[in-house]
């Protein structure tokens, strides 16, 4: 294009999901770095709407109704939306949702330079003035991958870099405050553990997370297990600690995802599924191991640059990863076949006092799973 000097205004549009959207924030680190003075402004689902506006350098996020709809106030509250987002001028809009309704977002922006890419589903690109095309020769690409490459529209050749979301000493006294009314006695190390989903299909046994609570308490006595979960995950989260001999501190639903990034990087680790809370731990700078068996964790895995700190799990059965759209399975090979004993193995790969270096996964520029 050879515009990138004059695109001072740029909008990122990535409703969701939560993972998703923690894979394109850095796009908003690469147009301000090829574009000092720029402003960056985002379109999230309602729900998100307080995570984004943490990440540096994003000055506004508008609301996209996404929740609203089917009931009575979504157009309505679609008007609105639609309100805010004509009365923004845009040098670019940058689609990186993909999707028709994302598509009509962009098309109903006041500029005329809308880029998305040719992958793009039920018929988005019709709407795009640039499309971008995936480059040859490269396979399995990851999405923070396949997100700044979106950018090469605005010629900007992009390279990877994050930062930590913003936080005051008003959010720590409210994480605090938080805490103090769930769980008055907790204090010390601790780890999190996630094993929720918004599919079953990727869901580590809730039997196996009882086994490796049971492991890591008994070989690290003084580190307090913490579950996290959304309200719904609640009777799950008793499930897993009723089997256990672990004191579990359990936030279902207690955290605001937008802190879950400041409770995280107090944790001496994380483990869970494949979802969303994952990439805010990765984000936070905490040593993860996670369950990857539908989906493919080269393409949506942790990814941090190359720290190293993170494991991928999953045993390699002919028939994984099975798609992303997959809802449901009568065995799930992929998931059983990880024992808890070999996730515990890797939670030690991790802990800062253990030298075993080797069993480090990098994931730069792809995740390897390991069994």
């Amino acid at each position: 294009m050879g515009e990138m000097g004059s695109c001072k205004r740029i909008l990122i549009i990535k409703p969701s999901s939560l993972g998703d959207i923690v894979h394109c924030f850095p796009l908003v680190d690469e147009i301000r770095r090829s574009c000092p003075g720029s402003e960056v402004d985002w379109v999230a689902n309602t729900e998100y709407v307080s995570l984004v506006k943490r990440y540096p350098g994003v000055r506004n996020v508008l609301a996209f109704p996404r929740s609203r709809w089917g009931k009575a106030t979504f157009f309505h509250d679609l008007r609105f939306f639609l309100s805010d987002l004509r009365a923004e001028s845009y040098d670019a809009v940058v689609d990186a949702q993909g999707l028709l309704r994302s598509a009509l977002i962009a098309k109903a922006c006041r500029t005329d330079v809308r880029i998305g890419s040719s992958e793009a589903r039920e018929g988005a690109s019709r709407f795009y003035s640039h499309i971008v095309y995936p480059e040859n020769g490269k396979g399995i690409v990851h999405a923070v991958q396949k997100n700044l490459h979106l950018l090469e529209a605005l010629d900007i050749t992009p390279h990877y870099s994050s930062e930590k979301l913003i936080y005051t000493s008003q959010d720590q006294d409210r994480l605090h405050q938080i805490l103090q009314e769930t769980a008055p006695d907790f204090s010390g190390d601790f780890f999190v553990l996630h094993p929720g989903a918004k599919r079953s299909i990727k869901q580590w046994p809730s039997l196996y997370f009882s086994n490796l609570l049971d492991k890591i308490h008994r070989y690290f006595p003084s580190i307090r297990p913490v579950l996290i979960g959304a309200p719904e995950d609640r009777a799950l989260l008793e499930e897993i600690d009723g089997r256990t001999r672990a004191k579990a501190v359990l936030l279902a639903g207690k955290i605001p995802i937008d802190l879950l990034p400041l409770f995280f990087e107090k944790a001496l680790f994380y483990v869970g599924n494949d979802s969303g809370p994952l990439h805010l731990a990765v984000m936070a700078g905490v040593p993860t191991v996670s369950f990857y068996g539908s989906s493919t964790p080269e393409r949506t895995g942790p990814f941090d640059g190359g720290t190293g700190n993170h494991v991928v799990m999953g045993d390699n059965v002919p028939c994984s990863p099975c798609g992303d759209f997959q809802k449901h399975c009568d065995h799930q090979s992929c998931l059983v076949g990880v024992t808890p004993e070999a996730a515990f193995s890797k939670i030690l790969s991790l802990m800062p006092q253990q030298d075993q270096q080797s069993e480090r996964v990098s994931l730069e520029p792809t995740v390897r799973r390991s069994a």
